[in-house]
């Protein structure tokens, strides 16, 4: 968990050197899965209880409903961003793609988007310096451009794929999971 950590914070810092950091560790995706993504999801959901201590209303039934949708959100956002990736990579990468690394450049910017989460969910108020925060990870993707050998003439095109993949999905997600079951208060 440390080693993730010590990563996804050089990413948050410095993330040219957070990718060299990235690939110079060159764990393997179901490592980091184990060893980092998934307590971070655990944590990223329990945080919804927290936005209890300054919002009464909210009863029990809405904060489980809530981490659910937090965790389930973010877990199917990696698997299919992985799909898309391995769809789509082929033609922005030079030479064959690198599962592996494709599979962590997600794990990585998802797990971004995790943290973002943890800090909306402890602010009582919504800042929108907070709800601008995501875009944060367009950044980190674009200095994950040489990580996975893209193209530097197809480097737009992987930025859009990646942002379809990484950034919206988890909200399409949401969207959908509120719409099948709407929370109850």
């Amino acid at each position: 968990m440390l080693k993730f950590l010590t990563c996804l914070i050089q990413l948050i810092i410095s993330p040219a050197k957070g990718w060299e950091d990235i690939a110079a560790v060159g764990e393997e995706p179901r490592k980091i899965c184990s060893d980092g993504f998934y307590p971070l999801l655990g944590v990223t959901a329990c945080s919804v209880f927290i936005c209890r201590l300054y919002d009464a209303d909210l009863g029990m039934a809405t904060l489980i409903q809530g981490a659910i949708i937090t965790f389930v959100k973010y877990f199917v956002s990696y698997f299919l961003a992985s799909f898309l990736f391995a769809i789509f990579l082929g033609k922005v990468v030079d030479g064959e793609p690198n599962e592996k690394k494709y599979h962590t450049f997600a794990l990585y910017n998802i797990s971004l988007l995790a943290l973002i989460k943890i800090v909306s969910n402890c602010l009582p108020t919504e800042l929108s310096i907070v709800q601008f925060l995501p875009l944060f990870t367009i950044v980190v993707m674009w200095m994950g451009r040489r990580y996975l050998a893209v193209m530097e003439e197809r480097s737009f095109t992987f930025i859009f794929i990646a942002s379809v993949a990484i950034l919206v999905m988890p909200y399409v997600l949401e969207i959908l999971f509120n719409k099948v079951i709407p929370y109850a208060n």
